[in-house]
């Protein structure tokens, strides 16, 4: 008996033993970081779904007790939620791998709220943020390029300060401005504040594309919102740096032939004129060995105006941290030189966050912003139109030192007189200012649990000062004779200062309650907002100064003749109230409904009120019994919306008053006399731009790491604002493209409709961990109904016509090149000036005649086809990241020295070498024969020749950084610490092969300032 119990009292300690060795608390220590390097303070650690009492310090070190054969789960939101088995470990190092965007548990922002992803019923994506931080962009919108399907960005070419590119959702979609809604922390912004914030202060973005989420905002919604969520403290205090430093360089420079070719291509357009040569066969040699340069340069205008490197850089420190008060503190300094000698933009960022917690019931926060730009140029304008028409043969300084007046070996007072490098050294000098800030306070009261009511008061102010001084300049000397030439001179200098000012008023009071009971899920929003806005403008122009040194206007001359004024005051008030509620069954069955009011001064009385509802539905399948077995499907759901929407940005502030102008109305006795006349028939009935739209979406989740949403849509807007084509000519009011001064009536209709589709897959390889991801969209445009007229007249080479998309080319349509005058002979006549090579147009009508019935429809300028790429990887310390762009079937129109020889006497592309001649009658050659722009007549009028192909994939950014190990930060005592290397716009795949010197997300014009790359270098610092 005794032996039977020594034997159970051993067995048990064994199994005791074996239990302590399963079950035993160990500590476990080590590191989380995020895929950068860069560590995360605020991860939620768990054992078999038990939170543990984790200590993370503020460089991602963390310190726990756990069983030794435990499962820890690392989670973060934004990040993948990752699971290790402890093994008896004692240190454990964790790297989290971002979530993309598409990811259903990601909590999204909202109009006037959050939501959990996999509870939205509406078209919303999300912005991984990890992709616009880093990158040498000037402004947050160009950041944003590629990164949401149905977001078409332009990074509108431009110089520093005028780059900040331009955002269109879902197509255009009237006849005028069709630009999102900005809302900053919940405050509606212009599109300049918006691009002017900094990418590190950004904590969230999310665009809300269709009525359902969108109609919240109500009557400035109607082209989609973008909604950005600023950054706020919380834990130990944790300071961090971020710098970059980068080198911009042209794109593309337009590629103009040498002096001899130029010389060769001149003769060769005189002779197909039936002209004498223009240059000898002396002076070609001449200029072939550029022995006489005072006569015969060779001049790449380009180069010697423009820096071939223009440095940009930015610092950008923050300080965030707290419990009880929670604050977010930073500051940015960015500089951006431009390729134009003396002009640097400098931008000074400062931005507070800061919220407290009263009490347990009561909550406060602030956020203030300041931003500061502007540059002080020192040196005279640059006009890209005259630079592009300066030719090679144009000298820029004779030997004697003088400012050149040679072109070609003759005197050239117009192309002397605009000579970019002498308008850059003694032209004159300007500058620019502007300030803005937007200060928010926001309360929210608790009173019992569910119910959060809150306010909110904001101010947003801007104001700009420019300044423009036109010095004199006296007349540049005949090379030949010595003699001033009087036409190169400028006898009148000129100070021109305009100021503009802008204050915003913001007041809302909000109220959220949400409740649980059983499975059924309740939330109601109602609020009412005001809004007040005022904004005043005076510029002012006085000549005739004394010297070109004064920069004050009282220093120029008192008379009245030498001092032009003007400037105005706009004001305008919007009153809303709006709500929404959302309705949850079982997580599976989800409703909202959404409603506002919005109300404006813009409109006359009894008009001025517009409601907008909203509605949508989704269904959770993946919750559903019958899919509990289906272990590849993590997520799966569907989504239906219908909603109204409104346009006002189209609407001036007082469209509905008479119109009433001050001025010279007579002249009486032989003396102007003032008065006030009519300018404007008002229309009391003028409303809202109207937008009806459906949306029908299907996101899904599979095998845990393949993301997938897809959205069809379709959009009508009504009520578009055209100007009244009835109104009789002897009511006297001019109409121009300045002035409109025929009344605006809500005529036209427009319909969008498309799809959208992004796709995610995330994978990991040993110690390689990476995600890929794609968006594509595509929109079909048509112009619907423009008041009962077919089209509206044509502007330029743009027209709007029933059935087709907005602003399409309207032109002749070309068929190659004649190949021989007998081509010609047979053709439909055109000119009597037409000849072999010259190019070919369609006859239409069939009536035998080239004229301006034979005009059709040749394509449309807007992306309507747009797709993205992006792809991240890490292995071990090291990152890399990809962010593509495209579009397609897209075409720009370059006009006049863009395209064509010798247009107003400037010079010829190069692409002009592979032209039509007699000896290569080739009627498939990129340019036709080759002739002055005065005897070109035929060729130069507006036909889809001169269309070129703007279809482009494009690398946006790639970045490849290295974070320091763990044991070296540790001997430095920093909490983390990468450096990188990025470039911005390295590489182009474009679609035309004809013409190859031009930007394809250059605007159609005839010059412009050009796109730039750039490569950077910079470092992320937490300390």
């Amino acid at each position: 008996m005794v032996k039977k119990i020594k034997r159970k009292i051993f067995l048990t300690n064994i199994f005791a033993f074996l239990s302590l060795i399963s079950f035993a608390q160990i500590s476990i220590k080590g590191v989380v970081k995020d895929s950068s390097g860069q560590p995360l303070p605020g991860v939620s650690v768990r054992v078999k779904g038990t939170s543990v009492g984790a200590a993370i310090s503020p460089d991602g070190v963390y310190l726990i007790s756990a069983p030794a054969n435990s499962t820890l789960t690392f989670s973060f939101v934004g990040y993948n939620t990752q699971e290790i088995t402890v093994n008896n470990r004692n240190e454990i190092n964790v790297t989290l791998v971002d979530a993309p965007s598409s990811n259903l548990d990601d909590v999204v922002v909202v109009g006037y709220g959050t939501q959990k992803k996999v509870n939205l019923s509406g078209a919303v994506n999300t912005v991984n943020t990890k992709a616009i931080v880093n990158r040498p962009v000037t402004s947050l919108i160009n950041a944003l390029q590629g990164t949401v399907p149905g977001m078409a960005i332009k990074s509108t070419p431009g110089d520093v300060g005028a780059d900040l590119g331009s955002i269109n959702v879902r197509g255009r979609g009237n006849l005028g401005a069709s630009e999102p809604l900005y809302v900053v922390d919940g405050v509606i912004v212009p599109s300049g504040d918006f691009a002017r914030i900094n990418s590190n202060d950004v904590e969230n973005i999310s665009v809300l594309k269709d009525a359902s989420s969108s109609s919240i905002y109500g009557s400035r919604a109607a082209y989609g919102v973008i909604l950005v969520t600023t950054k706020k403290g919380s834990g130990a205090a944790k300071v961090t740096y971020n710098a970059y430093y980068g080198n911009q360089t042209a794109l593309y420079l337009p590629d103009f032939v040498g002096a001899y070719d130029y010389a060769v291509l001149r003769n060769e357009a005189a002779a197909n004129a039936g002209k004498s040569a223009v240059y000898s066969a002396t002076v070609l040699d001449v200029i072939k060995n550029q022995s006489d340069p005072d006569r015969y340069p060779d001049n790449d205008w380009f180069a010697l105006t423009l820096k071939k490197n223009a440095p940009m850089m930015e610092h950008q420190l923050n300080i965030s941290g707290g419990e009880k008060t929670r604050y977010y503190l930073s500051g940015a300094y960015f500089t951006q030189n431009s390729l134009i000698p003396g002009k640097d933009l400098k931008r000074y960022s400062l931005r507070t966050n800061i919220e407290t917690q009263v009490s347990e019931k009561f909550k406060i926060s602030t956020n203030l912003s300041f931003v500061r730009d502007g540059f002080d140029n020192e040196k005279g304008a640059v006009n890209f139109t005259t630079l592009s028409r300066e030719t090679p043969l144009l000298v820029a300084k004779q030997s004697n030192g003088q400012w050149g007046s040679v072109n070609g070996g003759i005197i050239d007072a117009t192309l002397a007189r605009d000579n970019t490098l002498r308008k850059l050294e003694e032209g004159g000098r300007n500058s620019y200012n502007t300030n803005r800030f937007i200060g928010n306070l926001n309360g929210t009261y608790t009173p019992v649990k569910g119910l959060e009511i809150g306010g909110l008061f904001s101010y947003n102010f801007y104001n700009t000062l420019n300044s423009e001084f036109i010095n004199t300049m006296n007349p540049i000397n005949n090379f030949f004779t010595g003699l001033p030439i009087a036409s190169t001179a400028v006898t009148t200098n000129q100070l021109t200062e305009s100021w503009e000012n802008t204050g915003r008023m913001l007041a809302q009071a909000t109220a959220n309650y949400e409740k649980t009971v059983g499975k059924h899920y309740f939330k109601a929003l109602v609020g009412a907002s005001y809004e007040n806005y005022n904004n005043r403008t005076i510029s002012t122009i006085r000549k005739n100064f004394v010297n070109n040194d004064l920069n004050a206007i009282n220093g120029g001359s008192q008379l009245p003749e030498n001092t032009t004024a003007s400037g105005g005051i706009q004001q305008r008030a919007f009153a809303s109230v709006f709500g929404r509620l959302n309705y949850s069954f079982n997580d599976t069955y989800l409703l909202e409904a959404s409603l506002r009011n919005d109300a404006s001064s813009q409109f006359a009385p009894g008009n001025r009120s517009g409601l907008y509802p909203s509605f949508s539905a989704a269904w959770r399948i993946s919750k559903e019994s019958f899919m509990q077995d289906v272990k590849a499907v993590n997520e799966l759901k569907l989504r239906l919306s219908y909603g109204k929407l409104g346009n006002i940005n189209n609407v001036g502030n007082y469209d509905f008053y008479d119109g009433l102008n001050t001025g010279t109305v007579v002249i009486l006795d032989e003396t102007k006399q003032d008065g006030v006349y009519p300018g404007k028939i008002f229309n009391s009935l003028l409303s809202w731009e109207k937008v009806d739209m459906y949306n029908a979406g299907l996101d899904a989740t599979l095998f845990k790491s393949f993301n997938f949403q897809l959205d069809v849509f379709n959009r009508l807007t009504e009520d578009i604002l055209l100007e009244n084509p009835n109104i009789p000519s002897e009511a006297g009011l001019v109409s121009n493209s300045t002035t409109k001064e025929a009344p605006s009536v809500n005529l036209g209709k427009v319909r969008n409709s498309g799809f959208e589709l992004s796709l995610s897959y995330n994978g990991k390889v040993n110690d390689f961990t990476y995600s890929i991801g794609g968006n594509v969209s595509k929109i079909w445009n048509k112009v619907v109904d423009l008041g009962g007229t077919n089209e509206t007249p044509p502007s330029g080479y743009y027209i709007n016509r029933v059935g087709q998309a907005i602003g399409s080319f309207y032109m002749y349509q070309s068929d190659g090149l004649f190949s021989s005058n007998a081509e010609v002979a047979s053709h439909a006549f055109q000119s009597t000036a037409t000849k072999a090579g010259d190019i070919k147009y369609v006859d239409q009508n069939g009536d035998k005649k080239i004229d301006g019935n034979d005009r059709v429809i040749t394509g449309n300028d807007v992306p309507y086809f747009i797709y993205g790429i992006n792809f991240t990887a890490n292995y071990k310390n090291f990152d890399l990241s990809v962010l593509g762009q495209g579009v397609n079937d897209v075409k720009v129109y370059l006009e006049n020295e863009a395209s064509q020889a010798f247009f107003n006497s400037a010079g010829a592309k190069s692409y002009v070498l592979d032209r039509w001649t007699a000896a290569n009658p080739n009627p498939n050659a990129v340019y036709p024969r080759v002739l002055s722009s005065a005897d070109n007549s035929q060729n130069l009028v507006q036909s889809d020749f001169w269309l070129f192909n703007a279809d482009y994939f494009r690398v946006k950014t790639i970045a490849l950084g290295y974070s320091l190990p763990k044991k070296v930060l540790d001997k430095l005592k920093i909490g983390g610490l990468r450096v990188y290397a990025s470039s911005n716009n390295p590489f182009t795949i474009r679609g035309d092969k004809r013409l190859k010197d031009f930007d394809p997300e250059t605007p159609s014009a005839r010059a412009s300032y050009p796109t730039l790359k750039t490569y950077s270098f910079g470092i992320n610092l937490t300390l």
